[in-house]
């Protein structure tokens, strides 16, 4: 058993060393090896019995059962003999699976690896029968663990609508026949292939493999706790902290953002200017706002331990395993939710980037989901949601009888316009019976601003403007019933509009009453020549958009990655189903 056990370690060397260069020439050295053990081992063995077991064993309807009754039984893992090599190559990609974040025990490794050392130890050389059975089951597990391998690498493990029914809207691409029939068509004659043909090639996937070895590595790195008192009101430029900035200097030397120093506690008794930048520097690539003050959001964070990086980046690893349906086109937009930020993409110009605030955690959270940008809303009016009427506008009003008039609102029952002055609110006690319904009035106080876009879905959610702009500067913006508000609108418009020119945009701007900018603009207006545009605006043509969620995740024209906490709990769900 130790010159089998040689042999294996000098198998993973060239495996490591060679990829699927020189397989030939490593079978060919390796089965004359294991040949001449197997034969001694089990003289009497026969393929015809062999096949027979495997007819007896495949008799299911599921999809490896079926692959082997169309191969007329013939074993993929025995040839003259149990071909190791092939069962070890298996065993190192699964093995290896560690590097994108899996446990290989999703695989049945041990099984595989109890079932090879069996056969090679010769545990069933009294037994025939008991030597079929155990090539059986091992034919049968090395082969679902392949095309679960394949699969999963290719598409995902997680099965996203069980896991995310009420959330997750994206179509995505599933392993269809033409993917299995590739599996199973080179499983046999060229598995280094079919494995190595699967395996993630886009680039950030490729940097998130090389977070999650550096986070690995200094995961077991403990350091000091950041301490920071329940009445403190936050540390400013240069204030004297020597219990605290020493820890908080240490703490970013490991994530990178402060240069390695052995002086710590002596160059940052206080919070220097390098040391605000480096504060601000881990606030965003945590997709935090920066600011002039360090406070108990800032500490908490950076008081999480490196497994949290860990745990993100698995998550993380596996969504981009998932593969939508639809690519991305040349121009297209991305929210995506966890880092409350919004891309827009466009062939020859800078990309639009901005911050949003999406759904409240937990109780109105934003929908995943894929549609596109077909017309924009100026001047909008908002026809408030019976959910809204119930759960906050029948409390609101009962409070205070003002409410609908400082709010510009207009109440109907019935279809029929309503004056609130009228109404004795008290007398009515159940929300759900509340028989009005509420619109509020275009105009800068809105709530939705004095633009929306809009793009077909069944949640009745858009992009939109807002009065409440101070919310874009918080760290946590999931403040929103649902829909996404945008932080620059009129950039995001001029985006969306194919006619560039500046005078179409200030007759934009015009529209809803914004400043204009160009001389020829302003002439126009001050002549009364200059037209607005009409509330419904046409796109040229509809522009994909995407609302999804990534916590560790890039953006355009930059190398680096950026993580983001995971507002909905999603990252949790995921990293279960893959334990």
């Amino acid at each position: 058993m130790k010159t089998a056990n040689y042999f294996l370690l000098l198998l993973s060397f060239l495996l490591v060393s060679c990829g699927s260069k020189g397989m030939s020439d490593i079978h060919s050295i390796s089965d004359i090896f294991y040949k001449s053990q197997f034969e001694k081992l089990y003289p009497d063995f026969n393929r015809e019995e062999l096949k027979l077991s495997l007819q007896n064993y495949f008799s299911g309807t599921d999809l490896i059962d079926k692959f082997y009754k169309d191969n007329n039984y013939e074993s993929v893992w025995v040839k003259d003999t149990l071909d190791i090599v092939k069962i070890d190559t298996l065993l190192f990609y699964l093995d290896n699976a560690v590097n994108h974040g899996l446990n290989p025990d999703l695989f049945a490794v041990k099984t595989i690896k109890e079932l090879r050392d069996s056969i090679v130890a010769g545990s069933f050389s009294d037994s025939p029968l008991a030597l079929y059975s155990a090539l059986a089951r091992l034919e049968k597990q090395a082969t679902k663990s392949v095309y679960h391998y394949a699969s999963g690498m290719r598409y995902g493990f997680v099965n996203v609508k069980k896991t995310f029914p009420n959330d997750y809207f994206i179509p995505l691409q599933e392993p269809d026949s033409a993917f299995r029939q590739f599996v199973f068509a080179n499983i046999g004659p060229r598995l280094v292939y079919l494995l190595s043909e699967v395996q993630p090639q886009d680039s950030i996937y490729l940097q998130m493999q090389k977070a999650l070895q550096y986070y690995r590595s200094i995961s077991d790195t403990t350091f000091s706790e950041i301490p920071f008192a329940k009445d403190a009101k936050g540390y400013k430029l240069r204030d004297s902290a020597s219990q605290v900035m020493p820890l908080i200097a240490q703490r970013l030397m490991m994530t990178r953002e402060l240069p390695q120093t052995e002086d710590a506690e002596v160059m940052y008794k206080t919070l220097t200017p390098e040391l605000m930048r480096a504060i601000n520097t881990f606030r965003r690539n945590n997709s935090y706002p920066e600011d002039e003050e360090v406070g108990k959001i800032t500490i908490d964070a950076l008081n999480r331990p490196m497994s949290y990086y860990v745990d993100k980046i698995t998550a993380n690893l596996e969504r981009y395993r998932w593969k939508r349906q639809t690519a991305l086109s040349d121009k297209y937009v991305e929210v995506n939710v966890a880092a409350y930020h919004l891309i827009a993409v466009e062939p020859g110009s800078e990309t639009l980037k901005m911050n949003v605030c999406a759904g409240i955690p937990f109780k109105n959270q934003t929908p995943l989901l894929e549609s596109a940008i077909i017309y924009i809303n100026l001047n909008p009016t908002w026809k408030v949601p019976r959910s809204i009427v119930e759960k906050e506008i029948f409390f609101l009003i009962k409070k205070d009888p003002e409410y609908f008039k400082k709010n510009r609102m207009q109440v109907t029952r019935n279809g029929e316009v309503v004056d609130p002055d009228t109404i004795d609110w008290s007398q009515f006690k159940n929300p759900k019976t509340f028989p009005f319904s509420v619109e509020q009035d275009s105009g800068d106080a809105n709530s939705l601003g004095r633009i929306k876009f809009m793009f077909n879905n069944p949640f009745a959610v858009y992009l939109h403007d807002t009065p409440a702009k101070r919310a874009f500067t918080y760290t946590r913006r999931g403040v929103s019933h649902g829909c996404v508000r945008i932080q620059k609108p009129m950039d995001f418009a001029f985006f969306c509009l194919a006619k560039k020119d500046s005078l179409y945009f200030d007759r934009l701007r015009y529209s809803i009453d914004q400043p204009l900018l160009t001389q020829k603009g302003k002439q126009l207006a001050k002549q009364g020549a200059l037209t607005k545009l009409p509330d419904i605006v046409n796109l040229a043509e509809k522009i994909p958009l995407f609302i999804d969620y990534f916590t560790v995740y890039s953006l355009p024209e930059e190398r680096k990655l950026y993580f983001a906490d995971d507002v909905y709990g999603f990252d949790d769900k995921i990293n279960k189903e893959l334990k």
